[in-house]
Formats: structure tokens, sequence, C-alpha cells
């Protein structure tokens, strides 16, 4: 494995190919991670890479990245950077095609050793629906216990550049897109989360089923369960701004709520919104929360008290106007 020393420059390097758009991302002086630039399909972070199928490294507005076509492209690293690491953070860039006719599941992001007879694995897939928009799919199957966060209301577009991430640590499993948190359940292990040795395979599940159309960028993974400000895409840089949801108004989630009701608003200039709470009878739960905001920012509204039903939220500012409906549920 690299050294911390040799992670932090490789991470230099990153940043230093990304000068038009730069990132803002931090690596504790204990965390050791790699970054894999997918840009060739000779090697990629050191490792030694076998090709399947037909991808191809094409010049995209991130620079060069690499294609899978959705039905037969992937690349197996000979790696598992995971290791034997307790906790851990697996980020992606990547962006998904309007495959929705061709390849609407891939698992396009598999960590395992293929010849453990459990298959014990860490995965990222997606799942694509009839309006070609995808939603995240984060699994993990343990020594003695599996997990996927799935949920089919949480969409976003596809042919724009994404971040997905997810974390583990004291048996908590999250996802997270373009640095909002979406689900998070937990998952135990007895021995082992996965085998030490492994590979990894990019664009399809490793036994070379469940194929992704698009295009890939960048793999990360910490022995560290990051946080969203310390992920290589982060809610204040400018290249999240490339990556954030590029549809209408802020997005309200989840759905049902339970202890918290999250906003996700944006904009490239500084803002002020106010935000206000009703019950079904008009009642005010929450008045008048006022936030300033540049980029992408998320408000987090405790719910934990509320009675179970509907509520309304509403958001105004120079940029949105936006009434929403919102279930809580204990």
């Amino acid at each position: 494995m690299k050294t911390l020393l040799q992670c932090k420059f490789l991470l230099s390097l990153f940043l230093l190919s990304f000068i038009i758009f730069p990132i803002s991302a931090t690596v504790s002086d204990t965390t050791y991670c790699e970054i894999w630039d997918i840009n060739s399909l000779d090697s990629t972070g050191g490792h030694s890479i076998t090709v399947i199928g037909n991808p191809q490294v094409v010049d995209s507005d991130l620079g060069n990245a690499v294609k899978f076509d959705g039905d037969g492209d992937m690349l197996l690293v000979d790696a598992n950077p995971v290791g034997d690491a307790k906790e851990f953070t697996v980020e992606v860039i990547f962006k998904p095609d309007a495959a929705y006719s061709i390849s609407n599941d891939p698992r396009f992001i598999h960590i395992q050793d293929p010849d453990d007879p459990i298959e014990k694995r860490i995965m990222i897939e997606l799942r694509i629906n009839a309006q070609n928009k995808w939603y995240l799919d984060g699994f993990m199957k343990t020594d003695i216990g599996q997990l996927a966060l799935i949920n089919d209301t949480l969409t976003h577009p596809t042919e724009e550049w994404m971040h997905a991430a997810i974390t583990f640590k004291d048996n908590v499993f999250k996802t997270y897109v373009n640095g909002i948190e979406e689900l998070s359940n937990t998952v135990e292990y007895n021995e082992d989360i996965i085998n030490i040795t492994g590979k990894t395979s990019i664009g399809a599940r490793m036994n070379e089923i469940k194929w992704y159309s698009g295009l890939v960028k960048t793999l990360k993974i910490s022995h560290k369960a990051l946080e969203p400000g310390e992920f290589i895409v982060n809610q204040s840089s400018q290249i999240f701004d490339h990556f954030t949801l590029r549809e209408a108004g802020p997005k309200v989630f989840p759905y049902p709520a339970d202890q918290f009701v999250n906003i996700a608003i944006g904009s490239t200039e500084k803002a002020e919104a106010q935000i206000n709470m009703y019950n079904i009878t008009g009642e005010t739960v929450k008045a008048d929360e006022s936030i300033l905001y540049e980029g992408i920012n998320l408000l987090r509204m405790n719910t934990g008290h509320l009675s179970e039903g509907v509520y309304y939220i509403s958001l105004s500012s120079d940029n949105y106007s936006l009434v929403e409906s919102i279930i809580i549920k204990h």
C-alpha cells in the first residue's frame, strides 16, 4: 500500500489536474487513502488493470475519463483499497448516460475478493427509471450481515457529472449524493467487513453482469468515514457547483421524514432564503428561519418532536419560491 505521504502527493496532483475547477479536500494526518484517476486502460493508482469489452478513454469537459457502453465494458483493477480498514469512505465522480433502455441497474463500483466463498463485498450501484433519472443503491455484505440502502424517490438527472459516496463506521452505513446525506442504517460484522485481498471492478459487477453506461472520472477510497466537508468534492468548492443537480428549485427530503427533514438549496451567488413550516391546519410550527447561502447549503430541521402527519414547508428567496408537502412518520 502507498504511504500517507504518497497519498497526499496523489491528492496534490489530482488537484492540479483540476486547476480550472478547484477542489477543496481535506486529508487527515492519520488517514490512509488512495485516489484513482480513471483515465487509462493500463493502470490506475499504481495497480494493473484487466480490460473487458471495449471501454474507451475519452476527452470530457473534466479531462480524460473512461467511457463505458453499458454492454460488456468493464475495468478490473488488481487491488482492494479498503483492505482491512474497519471504517472507510468510497467516493466516485461519474456521468451516467440516459440508459434506461439498455442498462438500468448497473453495479458500477464493486470491491470484493473473487475467491471469497461467501462473497463479502462493497458496492456502489445505480438504478435508472423510465424517466431516465437515477437513484443510488449502496450495498454491503459482511461476514454476518448485509444491507442495501436504496430509495427510488431520491432521483437525480442523468447526463450530468455527479459525486456519490458511501461511508461506514461503527456498523453505520451511509450514502451521499453531491455531498448530501441520503440514507443510513446499520450492518454488523464479526471479524471481516471484506477480505483484505481482492479486486475492484469499475463499470459492472465483478462477475461481468449489470453493465454501466456513462463516464467514470475518479475513485477515492479513504480509511476513515469522512464528513461531507472532507469529500474530494465538497459543498463549498467550485467544482461542486459544476456537479450540482441541474433540477429546478431546492430539494426537500427524506420522504417520509422522521427525526429531521433536509432542505438543500443552491445558488452561484449569495442569496437569502426564508423558510417556514406549517401543519395541515395552517398553524406555524417553525417560523421564519433565515439562511444566507452561496453554492450548495443543507438546512436540517428537527422534526422528532412533531406529531405524525402532513406538513408544509414554504421557502422564498430571490431565486426560488416553493411550497412542498412532507409527511412526518415516526
